[in-house]
């Protein structure tokens, strides 16, 4: 895919990509971190929206999430702006969260707000209008259920990645995640599924080569949804880089790669 360009007759806009599982522990952070370090890596500008409250992007580029003075809630609530709480690392710019994001969605459907926030899935939308001209890529870390904080990264995106670990619980996150994306898509958003990507994978562990090569029949036979070639194997360096605070897409090969199958189809 060639990089967005400017010429006189149109502005530049950022893909905005969700990495999103209705299933926790699949590797969502991991993702949009590794993902975003490789994308630099090939000279695409790249900003990460962290919209789970959990606040683990700060963690994974080095920062501590509870110093931050304002995050992405103060955006969304309209007492910051995205230029407020920018932060940058490893090349990558950062629109950070913390345990306040929990807040929003009480704050936004709290009746005596309602002329505040009239569109309270909507706010993130907003949000990124502010700055998706100065990306290519745009990702987006999201929370693993199906709150106020997930339906804006949805309703914000143009595309959305499903990770999983092969195993039952996470591939049933896959069919929860998809049913709310059509949802989505049936209401008139225009939310495209670029794919599932397997990650964690262990290859001494029969059940996942076994899981994985029953998601590839599956979707094999689906014409609008693939599960991506690319497999992420459970590694202890993934581990350490975020534990560590340091991204280098040097010791995470497999989402470089990642990173060129989703350029070539996006």
């Amino acid at each position: 895919m060639a990089k967005h360009s400017k010429t006189a007759n149109t502005v530049k806009t950022a893909r905005i990509i969700s990495v999103a599982s209705q299933k926790g522990g699949v590797g969502k952070t991991a993702t949009v971190t590794n993902m975003a370090v490789g994308l630099v890596s090939l000279g695409y500008k790249t900003a990460i929206i962290d919209m789970d409250a959990q606040g683990h992007i700060a963690l994974s580029f080095g920062l501590k999430k509870n110093n931050l003075k304002k995050t992405i809630y103060d955006v969304l609530i309209a007492e910051a702006t995205m230029k407020d709480i920018k932060q940058t690392a490893f090349g990558v710019d950062l629109y950070l969260s913390n345990n306040s994001l929990s807040d929003l969605g009480p704050k936004v459907t709290a009746h005596l707000n309602a002329k505040l926030f009239p569109a309270p899935k909507y706010l993130l939308k907003k949000a990124i209008a502010q700055i998706k001209t100065q990306y290519d890529y745009i990702l987006i870390d999201t929370s693993p259920s199906n709150d106020m904080q997930t339906m804006n990264s949805l309703l914000a995106s143009t595309d959305i990645i499903i990770p999983v670990l092969p195993e039952g619980l996470s591939i049933d996150g896959i069919y929860e995640t998809i049913f709310l994306v059509k949802g989505i898509q049936e209401q008139g958003a225009k939310l495209n599924i670029l794919g599932i990507l397997p990650t964690m994978v262990q290859d001494h562990t029969n059940l996942h080569h076994v899981k994985l090569q029953e998601l590839r029949r599956k979707f094999a036979e689906s014409p609008d949804i693939k599960v991506f070639d690319t497999v992420i194997k459970r590694a202890i360096r993934h581990g350490l880089a975020q534990s560590d605070g340091e991204p280098d897409i040097n010791k995470a090969p497999e989402y470089l790669s990642f990173v060129k199958e989703v350029l070539a189809i996006a």
